[in-house]
């Protein structure tokens, strides 16, 4: 008796998911471009654009978690490695265009000055890290080394680490000011 199992190709779930986050991206810009048009002042900007700065970044967030999940708990699958590189790749995304939207938000409110504090520093570093750890997941794919491996997980680690630090300092920030 052949059992019919659920092979994760063009059809399948982390398929369908990526296409969600860059759908969830298209739909987020165009909302961005339709609610801050010139005519608002730059207060008004800030607060129509902080929960899509959230949103996506907590969006990312949750796919590097199922990523790293998915990593550390599903290995005995075939399709681990394709789902977790589809889950680091929409969930770097998603976060990069959340950082994306701060920096417009920074950029509207505090001209081309530098960010200040330390959700605005740290963000910078996951920002970072954000792009550095799927390109050390690529190279030690190629390269098949052990030491690119280790600080590609402890990279994955800290980055996931560094956003939940960074979120709840986010969270703090925006506590202040009401």
């Amino acid at each position: 008796m052949i059992r019919k199992v659920a092979v994760m190709n063009s059809k399948g779930i982390f398929f369908r998911l990526s296409w969600l986050a860059i759908a969830l991206l298209a739909a987020s810009s165009s909302l961005i471009a339709a609610s801050a048009n010139e005519l608002e002042p730059i207060e008004d900007k800030i607060l129509i654009l902080f929960p899509y700065h959230a949103l996506l970044v907590l969006s990312g967030l949750l796919f590097l978690i199922a990523g790293m999940v998915c990593a550390r708990y599903l290995k005995g699958k075939r399709w681990w490695l394709k789902a977790h590189r589809t889950l680091g790749i929409a969930g770097a995304a998603l976060t990069l265009s959340g950082i994306t939207v701060a920096i417009y938000m920074v950029s509207a409110s505090a001209g081309l000055q530098p960010p200040g504090g330390p959700h605005a520093y740290l963000g910078i570093i996951v920002s970072l890290m954000v792009i550095l750890t799927p390109v050390l997941g690529f190279i030690q794919l190629k390269k098949r080394d052990k030491r690119l491996q280790t600080i590609h997980r402890w990279s994955g680690r800290m980055t996931i680490a560094l956003m939940i630090i960074n979120a709840y300092l986010g969270w703090m920030m925006i506590q202040s000011f009401q």
